[in-house]
């Protein structure tokens, strides 16, 4: 007890400087609680390409997607696990050949992932982002887009399928983002031709199937493995990523409170001008901790480097 005395109040045993404002403590913990906070950034990044952390990116990115149809009065879309697979493919198969674009290097277009995952389509269309370490940064930024924004409120589509992949790209540690439209083709329609890119795009007459044939069923198998919902790591990975930001704020918060008591409590056991350097000490950590506290989780993403694009 005495221990904790000299620690945290003023009195005789220490010469009435406790010993949490006296030494190093308050700084070691403010730069504790900067590396805390901007660790949430390093672990979105780094695990972002754990199937753990992918499914809840994926759930992210369709409620988020869902959101902005409700908003212009159009009805959700379900996730297939049709196009799951056709989005999977197409993002291990841009890794594979390094490039970032809606046609392959040997002219593959989009809409070959959806044939070769069994997706049967009249209307499809795809959006891509790469680089980005948040779900709602992919959404933001395709909604500020004029063609992606057309696809995610586009009203023939029906069916979505999401593609989150972390590789080393062209020599970069990146995360890539493949997200799929479709709506199925029915008995009696027609087969028409359509535009390529970002925008909608109707079933063309002939499929391109020039390349990936094989790789493409190895990878199709692949990623009909489940994750395990009920596992303890992936609650465990899935509570961290929803509730470690606000723990650290937690923290923050806690600790300008105890700080600014034990204020309140050395100016009533020892307040004389001898003690004027360990009260400076303890009002500057609170102002500097009160104003980190306002570093909030998008500012924190933003300020951990990384390139963001959108195709």
């Amino acid at each position: 007890m005495d221990g904790l005395r000299m620690f945290f109040l003023p009195c005789e045993m220490n010469g009435y400087r406790s010993r949490i404002f006296a030494g190093n403590f308050l700084i070691f913990f403010f730069f504790a609680a900067v590396f805390l906070k901007f660790a949430f950034a390093i672990f979105l990044y780094s695990f972002s390409n754990s199937q753990f952390y992918a499914d809840i990116t994926k759930t992210s990115l369709v409620e988020l997607t869902n959101q902005e149809r409700l908003k212009n009065n159009l009805p959700p879309l379900t996730q297939n696990p049709l196009l799951d697979s056709a989005a999977y493919m197409k993002a291990m198969d841009m890794v594979k050949n390094g490039y970032f674009n809606h046609d392959s290097p040997s002219g593959t277009k989009p809409w070959y992932w959806f044939d070769r995952s069994g997706y049967n389509y009249k209307y499809a269309g795809e959006n891509l982002a790469i680089g980005f370490v948040e779900s709602n940064e992919v959404s933001d930024a395709w909604m500020a887009s004029p063609t992606h924004k057309a696809n995610i409120v586009n009203a023939k589509y029906r069916d979505i399928g999401i593609a989150v992949l972390k590789a080393n790209f062209q020599g970069n540690p990146v995360t890539l983002v493949v997200q799929m439209f479709g709506s199925k083709q029915g008995k009696a329609a027609a087969v028409q031709s359509g535009e390529v890119g970002t925008n909608i795009a109707a079933k063309p007459g002939v499929t391109d199937k020039t390349a990936g044939n094989e790789t493409g069923k190895e990878v199709l198998g692949a990623s009909t493995s489940a994750t395990n919902k009920d596992s303890a790591l992936f609650k465990f990975v899935a509570f961290f990523a929803e509730k470690y930001f606000g723990l650290v704020q937690m923290l923050v918060y806690g600790s300008i409170a105890l700080v600014v008591l034990l204020l309140v409590a050395n100016f009533v056991f020892k307040a004389d001008s001898n003690h004027v350097d360990l009260l400076g000490k303890a009002a500057a950590f609170v102002l500097l901790m009160a104003v980190f506290s306002l570093i909030d989780q998008n500012l924190v993403v933003a300020l951990v480097p990384h390139n963001l694009t959108v195709y």
